[in-house]
């Protein structure tokens, strides 16, 4: 079985790859092509005017709302301390960090599998709401993943579960959702998310030690989604 998984958080939208876009607002695209973006006004000519000031595509507050703008490219690069996001490099927006503030992190308005590797693409929210002290808007952004191991939340936060976040098998620990087997996505912590039906599945040991699928039903792999050793329960009644 060849089945794909989609990571924690989704829309309605058929395309999972993009389910995040709606949280993206319409107009330019944030960390999209560079060139929806111009120069700013005033732009030299060659003949000593003023230099053009590199713009990209970013998140902004505005009427209690996430807006696509272009603005001014950041100093900060992936990682690096911001407040909004025109601190941030071109293709980064300022979400917010465990404490005061926010980090630049890689925008995933598109594809989320565009985030590089060892990050996935998950909600977090935008650190200007935070600072304004409104309510805090979800932007889409490459956060770090914490390499866990399936059906052991030992490694994870509490409150937190481990699963998969990424179509190459990459787990971390996420909020779990309250889905069981068959039901539609989030999912509770044990299962993952299917990206072809939308619903959950128990996860397994392949070696069948833990009897994780019960009764009438066995644990099958094959799929590069999951890590060595895991699969899914699938019936055999």
């Amino acid at each position: 079985m060849d089945e794909s998984v989609n990571i924690p958080g989704h829309a309605d939208s058929p395309d999972l790859t993009t389910r995040f876009a709606h949280l993206c607002g319409d107009g330019c695209t944030p960390g999209g092509d560079p060139t929806e973006c111009s120069s700013s006004d005033g732009a030299g000519s060659g003949t000593g005017g003023p230099v053009a000031q590199p713009m990209h595509c970013q998140l902004v507050l505005g009427e209690g709302d996430a807006i696509p703008s272009c603005r001014p490219v950041g100093r900060y690069q992936a990682g690096g301390p911001c407040h909004r996001g025109m601190d941030c490099a071109a293709g980064l927006g300022c979400a917010a960090a465990d404490g005061q503030g926010g980090v630049c992190r890689q925008y995933c308005c598109g594809n989320v599998e565009s985030c590089a590797a060892g990050t996935y693409c998950d909600e977090r929210p935008m650190a200007e709401s935070l600072a304004e002290g409104s309510t805090p808007l979800p932007i889409p952004v490459c956060v770090p993943a914490v390499s866990c191991e399936l059906l052991d939340d030992s490694v994870c936060p509490a409150g937190l579960t481990c699963t998969i976040v990424r179509e190459d098998g990459t787990t971390s620990c996420v909020v779990p959702g309250d889905g069981r087997a068959d039901d539609p996505c989030p999912c509770a912590p044990g299962l993952v998310c299917s990206m072809l039906t939308h619903q959950c599945k128990q996860l397994c040991r392949i070696d069948g030690s833990a009897q994780d699928c019960g009764m009438n039903a066995k644990c099958q792999g094959g799929s590069t989604i999951y890590p060595p050793g895991f699969g899914v329960c699938v019936s055999t009644s």
